[in-house]
């Protein structure tokens, strides 16, 4: 009853797959995997469900979520406070007053807390000053952003301290550095993989600029766009710099987030983003994971190092039934890295930049593909490989090719 009263108070019509099953699970014993694309729900997934079996009156911890960043910790502590007003939250992230919180602590305890890793560990291990003994719930979110040998460290010791909780981990891939720690920690757990039951609403447009710049290529496609809210993924410091400034010359709403930003500037830019004070926001893969805005358009002006942020910054667009755009620029050396994209399943959209704007480029099919392909297939192959096996092959296969170009030309004298 609780969930169906929230989720009516927060106006949202229909569940999420993630949600759905969360909300299924969530009171069985065995702790949980959830699998869903960046955008589907999975913050409210876990939050309404832990909200919906708390004891309002134990002024005791009773959930604690790790989240990898400090944005996402204030974006969840929101989210949070959107269900809940009656629930007694501290979030404790990079640049929080320390000293303040723990006076705090001292006296009371939160019902939820909500950190990033260093900061749990510190106030839970360090300071031995958050009791989470008492929790009977442990949220891992975005949890692939989170796994390496530092992170892991940290969470061995933690997650002693909490013996009666359940564990949930929320992540979009499960990739090969989490197995160790789902088979120490989740034992046989209850997985929701929903990640092919989301269609997100994405057109995939790829711009191939050849040797043309960047910036410029940039200036020209913005000259045909309108977008609601459009983030610009740029994957180096100096070159956001550069991006910022000649969007910022030309007079339009922008505004440039990257990590030497302290946290306070950065929460204050998340917050005028929201109010929809710019059009274009300029960022690095630190808004890639789980920061939550209603965007229309995301430009990859390159693509990221690691290219399974590709997928991460395109699921800024396209959220919670929403469709969007991305549009990806694609020089003389991104060739390797697209056809990787599209190996993993993007279906990218061909199109170039005119003087009329956006074109589709259509991609004429080869009509002797086929017929060569059936030619090609029934060349015998020797019961013996003889020596020039392959020259001899390659002549075979050449030969093939020209007989089914021949026919064509005497079919149409």
């Amino acid at each position: 009853m609780y969930i169906e009263q929230k989720l009516k108070q927060l106006g949202f019509e229909k569940t999420t797959p993630i949600q759905d099953g969360v909300f299924k699970l969530i009171n069985n014993k065995k702790h949980l995997v959830g699998l869903a694309p960046t955008g589907t729900g999975k913050t409210h997934a876990y939050l309404l469900p832990i909200l919906a079996n708390m004891d309002f009156s134990k002024q005791e911890i009773q959930a604690v979520i790790c989240v990898p960043t400090n944005e996402l910790v204030l974006q969840v502590e929101r989210m949070l406070k959107e269900i809940e007003q009656d629930v007694r939250v501290k979030a404790y992230y990079g640049g929080s007053n320390k000293q303040r919180e723990q006076e705090w602590l001292e006296k009371y305890q939160p019902q939820v807390v909500i950190a990033t890793p260093q900061r749990l560990y510190e106030y839970v291990v360090d300071l031995n000053i958050l009791k989470i003994q008492t929790a009977k719930y442990f949220v891992l979110d975005e949890a692939d952003m989170m796994f390496d040998f530092d992170f892991l460290s940290l969470i061995d010791g933690i997650l002693p301290s909490m013996p009666q909780a359940k564990y949930m981990l929320f992540t979009a891939t499960i990739m090969i550095d989490m197995i160790p720690f789902m088979k120490k920690y989740f034992g046989n757990y209850d997985l929701i993989d929903t990640n092919k039951k989301h269609t997100l609403k994405i057109e995939y447009q790829l711009i191939n600029i050849k040797y043309q710049d960047r910036l410029e290529a940039l200036n020209q496609l913005i000259n045909h766009i309108n977008p609601y809210l459009c983030f610009i993924f740029v994957s180096k410091k100096e070159n956001q710099e550069i991006v910022y400034q000649s969007l910022v010359d030309r007079k339009l709403s922008v505004i440039n987030i990257n990590a030497s930003l302290g946290v306070k500037k950065r929460s204050k830019i998340i917050d005028e983003i929201n109010a929809l004070k710019y059009q274009y926001v300029v960022t690095s893969d630190l808004a890639a994971r789980g920061l939550d805005f209603k965007i229309s358009h995301v430009i990859h002006y390159d693509l990221p190092h690691h290219l399974e942020f590709f997928m991460h910054r395109s699921g800024r667009t396209a959220r919670m039934y929403d469709s969007g755009y991305v549009i990806t620029f694609m020089t003389v050396n991104d060739h390797r890295k697209i056809e990787k994209l599209k190996e993993q399943g993007i279906l990218f959209k061909n199109y170039m930049l005119t003087n009329n704007g956006l074109t589709k480029v259509l991609i004429k099919k080869n009509k002797f593909a086929e017929q060569e392909k059936e030619a090609i297939s029934k060349i015998k192959k020797p019961k013996k490989v003889e020596p020039n096996y392959k020259k001899k092959n390659k002549a075979l296969i050449k030969k093939a090719k020209q007989e089914i170009r021949r026919n064509d030309n005497a079919n149409h004298r």
